[in-house]
């Protein structure tokens, strides 16, 4: 044998005694380690899958409560009560928003859409409930209040500001505030980013209201 195959055999005897020292060290936790990424990696496989049939779950049955509400206005009303409580978002959300305005009467509805509405987990659902529950006053003593609870909303950006803007001239024209009424109907007609649908309304009452005022 010659010497250098002779240190080759040495060098690997004493690289295999080291690994084997280093093994019996810290093979437990090298075992330990691939252990829990094979867990956790597990885990995260199935807590998708979890989430995804928690989440078809939870559309299916806001989908069947959706389909009460006409044949079976009470028990709807129940189940959306119900998920409003326990449902994953957003049907939890959806789902408070639709039992309030399943009340039986409409200051009922206005009160639970009142409610609900500061309780909702984003802004935009807020200022919906608040919209929703201005439409429904429309006509009611209460008009007047749920008006004044719309202008914070009618500000440049709000996600409902044209809406309100409708409701608030709307609330103007019942009052007998027909001035009013026609600015803010100007405003929506003259917003070029206004959606064409709400310019043709807006352009509509202004020309219903100027005939009226003519006569």
């Amino acid at each position: 044998m010659s010497d250098s195959a002779a240190f080759q055999e040495v060098d690997e005897a004493v690289r295999k005694d080291e690994l084997r020292v280093w093994w019996e060290r810290y093979g437990t936790w090298v075992v330990a380690g691939a252990v829990v990424v094979v867990v956790a990696m597990a885990g995260a496989v199935g807590w998708r899958q979890y989430d995804t049939a928690q989440r078809a779950a939870a559309s299916a049955a806001y989908s069947a409560a959706v389909a009460k509400i006409g044949p079976d206005l009470a028990a709807a009303r129940t189940e959306f009560e119900k998920q409003a409580m326990e449902a994953r978002e957003p049907y939890r959300s959806l789902a408070a928003l639709i039992a309030a305005q399943l009340r039986e009467t409409l200051d009922e509805q206005v009160a639970a859409l009142t409610a609900v509405a500061p309780k909702l987990p984003s802004a935009e659902l807020t200022d919906l409930a608040t919209v929703i529950a201005a439409l429904k006053s429309v006509g009611s003593p209460k008009a007047a209040e749920m008006a004044a609870k719309l202008e914070p909303l009618a500000g440049p950006g709000r996600p409902f500001r044209i809406s309100v803007l409708e409701l608030q001239a709307l609330a103007a024209a019942r009052g007998g505030d027909t001035k009013r009424a026609n600015e803010l109907w100007n405003e929506v007609a003259k917003d070029p980013a206004v959606p064409q649908g709400a310019a043709q309304r807006a352009s509509a009452m202004l020309n219903l209201h100027g005939a009226a005022e003519a006569k």
